[in-house]
């Protein structure tokens, strides 16, 4: 799993602090965009040959946290599973966003915020635009420990797979402890352990879903089948960030 780490100049800091509150419209904007029509015109024509026809996905996951001086420790996490059926396009966007103003060093501001998003699908989509953000800023904030991070886990199986009970009951654990970093006093680069343990138990537990997924293809629009493919876990993962 590979993370980015960023560190921007503090006279970039206070411009890139208002521009963090227009980044989610922004994501999920550019993500409908890309979009094929037909995800806003209703619902679509029957299928050929009594097939089930194929759809169209847009989702858009957050957490966003902000810290100052009225409010100067804040948590915030997202743990979103989707699981599409027959898939011929998506537009998916999750982003962690994560800002701290205005803090001095004897009362600093601490800004943390994780967002998790899983996707399945499966079939003969023709179209994946997925998008993941993840972006800290420090306004004027002296000591401040502010971080952001984002992790998002693609499946995608020759025919649609549901996760099971075993499998749920896994990630619904993974998420009572991904919320439960709420109270940690540990440090940023602790923290971020932490996240990457909690999202490489995610990838084990997909992994071994997919292996179980059918290897038969969804049919197609136009009622041909798919050449089958291997099962697949994509992960995106962006860490962005300034410890103290």
């Amino acid at each position: 799993m590979k993370h980015s780490n960023h560190r921007k100049p503090r006279q970039q800091r206070a411009q890139q602090a208002l521009r963090i509150g227009l980044i989610a419209t922004a994501g999920l904007a550019a993500v409908a965009s890309a979009a094929p029509a037909q995800a806003a015109s209703g619902p679509a024509p029957a299928a050929p040959f009594g097939l089930t026809m194929p759809e169209v996905h847009i989702q858009a996951d957050s957490a966003i946290s902000n810290a100052h001086r009225a409010h100067t420790r804040d948590f915030k996490a997202s743990f979103a599973i989707h699981e599409y059926g027959d898939t011929i396009g998506a537009g998916i966007a999750n982003q962690a966003l994560a800002s701290s103003s205005g803090c001095t060093g004897s009362e600093h501001c601490r800004s943390v915020a994780l967002s998790f998003q899983i996707v399945t699908m499966g079939g003969s989509h023709l179209n994946l635009n997925a998008k993941n953000v993840s972006r800290a800023a420090n306004n004027q904030c002296t000591g401040c420990e502010t971080m952001a991070g984002a992790y998002q886990f693609i499946v995608d199986t020759p025919q649609a797979m549901h996760l099971n009970s075993a499998d749920r009951a896994k990630l619904t654990e993974i998420q009572r402890e991904l919320y439960a970093l709420r109270g940690t006093t540990d440090s940023p680069a602790a923290l971020q352990q932490k996240a990457d343990a909690l999202a490489a138990r995610v990838v084990t537990v997909l992994k071994s879903a997919a292996a179980q997924a059918p290897a038969k293809a969804a049919p197609t629009r136009s009622g041909f089948f798919a050449s089958p493919t291997s099962p697949k876990v994509t992960v995106h993962s962006l860490m962005d960030g300034w410890p103290s």
